[in-house]
């Protein structure tokens, strides 16, 4: 029995996902042959070559010829057209410029702010630039967009098959499609754990089973945890999947794989969605995985060496789940079933084994949040041994955060902490019953600025009742001079947006909601439109986040820190050397 477990487009190009290495290190425990491979950096590292780029140029100016110029066209049609002559002009000085780039990202050259900076943009430019053959879908480093909506299977369906303007259907069967059929695997896993790989995943799914209906396609990942219920409701998606597995994957996908080299019986396989004789079955109750038995995650099969960074950044977790876990905007309860730690000595375990095997000290915790005995227990043990170990990951703003704490994990090793501050106004933060006090966030960061831990601060523009003057306090908050003059502090706000299943959906008169409603035609929606009765309206809101985010990048280098964590990592480790150095 053969497996092969797949990481479709699109992600940030700077670390690997923790998901398949994950599964992978269980299957392997258990002596299943499986293989790997993040096709997300595997497919950039195609495109941002100059042969592709050359391709992708030829086939826009053959495109153009093709179109017909002779008679008033609707202004789409226009607009396409000069989308790609744009395009045309860009291509051929982006291209011989495009593999420098990249390999500037992966060199020391990635530590030189300007270099990096031109990097970034000759490689967004140069994917936006070729696909403008797909027009009007659109591709970056980070995402891809297309007209269609992901939160609607009526129009996933029709992506898959449009020839004209899905990107991944080409790029699969020129360079993807063959390698993965070579394998002759029995069972391929795709993880979908973005809605920006929805198309590009389920793209895959229908190519490989077009190739070979005896391959069983399981999906995993959170996107479909979600969708649980709404997955029951649309027969089509198994025509390209055999069946989704929800929550969390080692038991059930090991589960999977022995019933499919034997008896077939899928009631057996935890956390499964199948159909069985035209009926959609899900196999509750839901599995939950004991942290403290599953292996050290296993990154063989994964190409390090081509991620867009000049050392590698490995995601580990010390838990699963939210130990808090009462935010009224969040829905995370959705990934997880419950909260659980691991052991310390475990953890200490895996840091020494994937330090040692791929040769790097960097890591992040990808935690909802670390708790707080764990962040003493872990800096106790990296101190203790003396490991040179340098380390970033996300953390709730709690009293018990103190500075001799604080001083301790920036002693281990501790580089950057990551707050979802949300906001800085403490009626909108007990609403969003974040459980926490302004005075406590001010007093942890100016804690951090002492020891020397950068911090990245997340916020929420828009929640439910917030005003405008609300809002610019959380705005004049972040832009407190002290804080961006330290190295390495970074913002990023996000639009407040109903996710399904959240607390708010509720008791929306709680939070002073006049209604919400579910969008027309998404039978795969992730959330909500809402009216308010008071505070901003959705319109309003909207011009204040732009406004914020106006403001933020006058204020702020939104490079390397803002552009994806791991650089951040890199780059105030990097900062600090060349400062001790001196």
């Amino acid at each position: 029995m053969k497996v092969l477990l797949l990481f479709p487009p699109s992600w940030h190009p700077s670390q690997p996902y923790l998901s398949l290495p994950s599964l992978t290190a269980f299957l392997r425990q258990n002596g299943v042959n499986v293989r790997q491979r993040d096709l997300n950096i595997e497919l950039l590292d195609i495109l941002l070559t100059k042969k592709e780029c050359s391709e992708f140029y030829q086939g826009i100016i053959d495109k153009i010829k093709s179109m017909d110029r002779t008679s008033v066209h609707s202004s789409q049609y226009q607009e396409q057209y000069q989308t790609m002559v744009d395009a045309v002009e860009a291509i051929p000085a982006l291209m011989d410029k495009v593999e420098t780039a990249k390999n500037t990202l992966r060199s020391e050259g990635f530590y030189d702010l300007e270099k990096y900076m031109e990097s970034v943009h000759i490689i967004n430019e140069a994917l936006r630039s070729m696909s403008a053959l797909y027009y009007p879908s659109s591709m970056t480093s980070l995402n891809n967009d297309m007209r269609y909506s992901v939160y609607s299977s009526r129009d996933i369906f029709k992506a898959l098959d449009d020839e004209e303007e899905n990107i991944f259907l080409n790029l699969y069967k020129k360079h993807i499609l063959s390698s993965i059929l070579e394998f002759s695997p029995n069972v391929v896993g795709i993880s979908i754990t973005n809605t920006s790989q929805i198309i590009p995943g389920l793209t895959l799914a229908k190519l490989i089973k077009n190739q070979n209906k005896e391959i069983h396609i399981t999906i995993g990942g959170s996107v479909f945890t979600k969708l649980i219920e709404n997955v029951k409701k649309v027969d089509g998606l198994f025509s390209m999947v055999d069946s989704f597995i929800v929550f969390e994957g080692e038991h059930a996908l090991l589960e999977l794989i022995g019933q499919l080299d034997g008896k077939r019986d899928f009631k057996k396989v935890p956390n499964l969605i199948y159909r069985e004789n035209g009926v959609t079955k899900i196999n509750e109750p839901f599995y939950t995985e004991d942290l403290n038995k599953l292996p050290t995650p296993d990154f063989d099969g994964f190409p390090l060496k081509l991620y867009h960074t000049p050392a590698s950044v490995l995601p580990v977790q010390t838990s699963r789940g939210c130990y808090y876990s009462k935010c009224s905007f969040c829905n995370l309860h959705l990934d997880h079933r419950s909260f659980r730690l691991r052991r310390t000595e475990l953890l200490m375990e895996d840091i020494s084994t994937l330090s040692q095997k791929y040769n790097t000290p960097y890591f992040f915790f990808t935690d909802e949040s670390v708790p707080i005995n764990k962040l003493r227990e872990m800096s106790q043990g990296l101190l203790e041994k003396r490991w040179d170990i340098k380390w970033m990951g996300g953390v709730r703003f709690e009293n018990s955060l103190d500075d001799d704490l604080l001083e301790k994990m920036h002693e281990s090793g501790c580089q950057k902490l990551v707050f979802g501050l949300e906001s800085y106004n403490q009626r909108v933060l007990d609403l969003m019953k974040k459980g926490i006090k302004t005075d406590i966030v001010k007093r942890v960061l100016d804690a951090c600025l002492k020891v020397g831990i950068a911090f990245h601060l997340y916020i929420i523009v828009g929640f439910p009742t917030e005003t405008e003057k609300e809002a610019l306090e959380t705005l004049d908050f972040v832009l407190h001079k002290e804080y961006l003059n330290s190295p390495g502090f970074s913002c990023l706000p996000s639009l407040f947006g109903m996710e399904k299943d959240s607390p708010v959906t509720h008791s929306p008169s709680e939070y002073g909601l006049r209604s919400i409603m579910s969008p027309r035609g998404e039978d795969l929606g992730l959330g909500y439109f809402f009216e308010v009765e008071q505070g901003m309206s959705p319109e309003e809101a909207e011009n204040m986040y732009h406004y914020i985010i106006e403001r933020l990048s006058e204020e702020l280098c939104p490079f390397p820190y803002n552009y994806s964590l791991p650089d951040g990592l890199l780059y105030i480790t990097h900062i600090k050397q060349q400062d001790n150095n001196a």
